[in-house]
């Protein structure tokens, strides 16, 4: 799993630590809350079926708690799978302080060039149903963190919105429990690893492996190699491994050694360093492995738990978790491309209608956005008393299958069909209304399905735009039936009042002009309400949602949008999991 095999080192390091509070009282909306204690840390929520060299594969959802952390590469703007780590916490993981900062010094790795994965199994598969990525926005590397001898290796990451906990994503316990009950001693027990790390072919895993493995006593392991280990082996740290070629291997750092007890698993050590065979650098499983023992570090991990943004009334909330998870919002071209010339097929697939019953399919008289797996947001464009269906991942409502052939492409580009689902609760402030599907979105399992990105740090709620890019179908014309694209400019609160003769005009109402285009017919684009402005936040290269169309103007005076950065507090109030 770790990486970063320059030196005659194997580093795997890692702490994986969750489970109690962090010692202070829990509060809704806090970083320390009662979700993280030890009765709900370490448990295996999926069904099982039936390192890791020498190791055996896992299955999806038996170790939850493993995340990959992922590195920007030099040469390139992509990132590439590098490490391990382990979720402590809805706002942290856990890692080697090695895996985040650069080889063979302390100096660390930029946040924007790192990324976590979350809920993954297969790496090679990138469009995995239970998979999830966050962005990292602040590193912690421990003070005493010696990139020579590896010793203090690690680090604390924190993600920028809280990670959602279910079947496939978990925190594993930490080495300690409040009830009074004392973990025994791991001496000569077999502790389990895991990793993509090379396997038996020295090749990287594609699978998550795992691999099991005793603790040796100290003795046993300076004995074993004394001038290797005799520089390695502090006071925090410990050896463990079979030596007949099983074991933790090139790309393992991150992770961490695990163990079961009363059916929670805990984690006790984090794989540290370990002999190469050669110059090659890779590993050498014949001799035993270090590891960081966690259970030294747990008041360090409090100590720097962060606690800023808590207070913050959007991201403190209880159900922040419930949105801008995984790949909301994904640009699938760079920040340089120009949005007109982005292909329309296929790019905004939180885009969705809603229809009446035995309405004609051709027809859109309502658009709307879909914003995680079971809600989307629209305005009151259609009779909310009547039985109500939405079309997710649709793009031309004339035809079974869409496929589209670009000038500067050989082939067709096709999408797989539509889902159509009904509408079951329905929640509605102003001109706003927020809806619950009976089914969930098949995100992840369709490429041209996605939720958009809600504006939820306090940066992205203030800013203002002068472009907005809106998405909808239109009311008529010969493109209506397709899905359109126009960038509008922005028209100042205080001109629009003018233009709209609305002294009452406030912040909740964004203005955009939405100008003829002789191009097409008719000239005028006419959005049908419930179309989207949306913007590109080019840090995090994703769509966020900014506003909702409320009416038609026909080009005659400005359009209005609903202003979603004030109805967030709404939002999140009435969303449920």
């Amino acid at each position: 799993m770790a990486s970063a095999l320059r030196f005659v080192l194997l580093v795997v390091s890692c702490l994986l630590v969750v489970g109690s509070p962090w010692g202070i009282a829990a509060q809704d909306g806090d970083l320390q809350t009662k979700d993280y204690n030890d009765a709900e840390c370490g448990e295996r929520l999926a069904l099982k079926e039936g390192l890791v060299k020498g190791g055996y594969p896992t299955l999806p959802g038996e170790w939850p708690w493993h995340v990959a952390l992922y590195q920007r590469g030099i040469t390139s703007e992509g990132f590439v799978y590098a490490c391990g780590g382990s979720i402590v916490h809805r706002y942290l993981i856990v890692t080697a302080a090695h895996c985040v900062t650069y080889a063979a010094s302390r100096r660390k790795i930029p946040t924007e060039d790192l990324q976590l994965k979350m809920g993954r199994f297969n790496l090679s598969n990138e469009v995995e149903e239970h998979g999830e990525e966050h962005r990292v926005i602040e590193s912690i590397v421990h003070a005493g963190f010696v990139p020579t001898t590896f010793e203090n290796d690690i680090a604390i990451l924190r993600v920028e919105l809280p990670i959602i906990f279910n079947h496939f994503i978990q925190p594993v316990c930490l080495w300690k429990r409040d009830d009074g009950y004392v973990l025994p001693s791991v001496y000569e027990r077999l502790g389990t690893v895991v990793g993509w790390g090379l396997t038996d072919e020295n090749r990287s895993g594609t699978v998550l492996n795992e691999a099991r493995m005793p603790v040796v006593d100290s003795l046993t392991c300076l004995a074993s190699d004394r001038t290797f280990f005799g520089r390695l082996l502090y006071a925090k740290a410990y050896c463990a491994g079979f030596k007949n070629g099983t074991g933790v291997c090139n790309g393992d750092s991150g992770g961490g050694m695990f163990f079961q007890f009363q059916n929670r698993w805990y984690l006790k050590g984090l794989v540290s360093f370990s002999n190469t065979i050669d110059a090659s650098g890779v590993c050498n499983l014949k001799q035993y492995i270090g590891f960081t023992d966690a259970s030294q570090y747990i008041d360090w991990l409090y100590e720097n738990t962060p606690n800023s943004g808590i207070d913050d009334p959007i991201l403190g909330h209880p159900n922040i978790r419930l949105i801008n998870q995984g790949n909301c919002g994904h640009n699938k071209h760079v920040y340089e491309y120009a949005e007109e010339r982005k292909p329309i097929l296929g790019q905004y697939g939180w885009m969705v209608t809603l229809r009446h019953p035995f309405q004609d399919p051709e027809y859109v008289p309502c658009n709307g956005v879909l914003i995680n797996r079971n809600y989307i947001l629209t305005t009151n464009c259609v009779d909310l008393q009547d039985e109500i269906s939405v079309t997710i991942g649709d793009y031309d409502t004339s035809k079974t299958k869409d496929c589209v052939k670009e000038e500067w492409e050989e082939y067709q580009t096709c999408i797989s069909t539509v889902q159509t689902v009904s509408v079951g609760q329905l929640f509605r402030k102003d001109d706003l209304v927020l809806a619950r599907l009976t089914i969930p979105a098949v995100i992840g399992r369709r490429e041209h399905i996605s939720a958009i990105c809600l504006p939820v740090t306090s940066q992205q709620r203030e800013r203002l735009y002068n472009r907005y890019i809106m998405t909808g179908w239109k009311e008529s014309g010969t493109d209506a039936k397709t899905l359109q694209r126009a960038v509008l400019t922005t028209i100042d609160q205080n001109n629009c009042r003018v233009e709209l003769e609305n002294p009452q005009l406030d912040d909740r109402t964004i203005c955009a002009r939405n100008p003829n285009n002789r191009s097409r017919s008719p000239m005028c684009n006419d959005y049908m309400p419930g179309s989207i402005i949306q913007a590109i936040e080019k840090k995090s290269n994703r769509y966020l949602l900014y506003g909702l169309q409320t009416s038609i103007s026909y080009c005659s005076r400005p359009e209005q949008y609903i202003a979603i950065s004030k109805y967030l507090q709404w939002i999140l109030d009435n969303i449920r999991g």
